[in-house]
């Protein structure tokens, strides 16, 4: 009796786990309006390759599709997500709609490439749980499927507290809303004071050093060849100090170095490193409609010389 109790009130914590999770639900909404989106695009480009942009927060509040489109002439889907679903979880994704002849961009952070995120995370799990595995890592997604969802699901008191004190309060669940979306399908945020969010110098973590990660952009390129997909990947742009805007570009530009050594990549003026905080809005990684637009051309800028260079 006891044990049944308990096994009750475990799967009904999960469900609260599951369905009231206030970020799972909004990136839920989100994520199903990009294949929403992909399916819109492909009928448009008519037999012409797509472009889809995947990575994290830094693409989802970034990169502007219909500037894709108008600077390439391709239709152009912004696939990103957050960071918290793990690395993983991105590739997979941003590959989930690519066919071939189509154009996959890994606009990836630099520190989410780190193996101690192998495993799926929890947010990626309860949004995996609504159909995932689409892209390179098909049903190998999870490391130990039984286990990440158990794990993932597992409420914990912190969860359900902070979840109780919101419930308490007038204010919003979580601090993005799906109403804020552009048309587009780029996020925004209203933001009343200066981005805080201005790094100092930063060193580059050796993504060779993790053999997982090695790995798994080795099996997205393998996956992008046999299906003959053009894959490339960038990094987003970030607030810097201005005083170390040519130390951190540099830096960069020796990491990406690494990344060519498995993925084509694509570089642009500012190598990921921006002295204007006027352009971002609440974190250092999430531009304004201005600063969105002028990352998205320089974007579109390098991948039109790589694919000039290519013929």
């Amino acid at each position: 009796m006891v044990l049944a109790f308990a096994v009750l009130m475990w799967i009904g914590a999960s469900l609260v786990s599951y369905w009231g999770d206030p970020e799972a639900a909004f990136w839920r909404k989100v994520i199903n309006d990009r294949h929403e989106r992909a399916e819109v695009a492909r009928e448009k480009a008519d037999g012409e390759p797509v472009i889809f942009v995947g990575g994290g927060s830094s693409c989802s509040f970034s990169i502007h599709s219909d500037v894709l489109t108008e600077m390439t002439g391709l239709q152009a889907v912004n696939f990103g997500g957050s960071a918290g679903m793990g690395y993983r979880y991105l590739l997979d994704l941003a590959t989930s709609h690519a066919k071939s002849g189509d154009i996959v961009i890994l606009q990836l952070e630099p520190g989410i490439l780190r193996g101690t995120e192998a495993a799926l995370p929890s947010l990626a799990v309860k949004m995996g749980l609504m159909g995932n595995g689409r892209g390179a890592f098909k049903d190998e997604l999870y490391e130990d499927p039984v286990m990440d969802k158990l794990k993932a699901l597992k409420p914990g008191a912190k969860f359900l507290g902070v979840l109780a004190g919101k419930a308490m309060k007038s204010g919003p669940m979580y601090r993005y809303q799906i109403e804020e979306r552009m048309q587009n399908g780029t996020l925004s945020v209203k933001v009343s004071v200066p981005n805080p969010d201005v790094e100092n110098y930063r060193e580059t973590k050796h993504w060779a050093e993790d053999e997982k990660v090695e790995e798994d952009l080795a099996r997205v390129a393998q996956y992008a060849a046999e299906r003959g997909v053009k894959v490339y990947f960038t990094l987003p742009w970030e607030a810097f100090q201005e005083a170390v805007l040519d130390a951190q570009r540099a830096e960069h530009a020796a990491y990406l170095d690494r990344i060519a050594e498995r993925l084509p990549v694509l570089r642009d003026e500012m190598m990921g490193a921006v002295g204007d905080n006027s352009l971002f809005l609440d974190t250092g990684f999430h531009m304004t409609n201005e600063g969105g637009r002028l990352r998205t051309r320089a974007m579109a800028r390098a991948l039109k010389l790589e694919l000039s260079q290519e013929k």
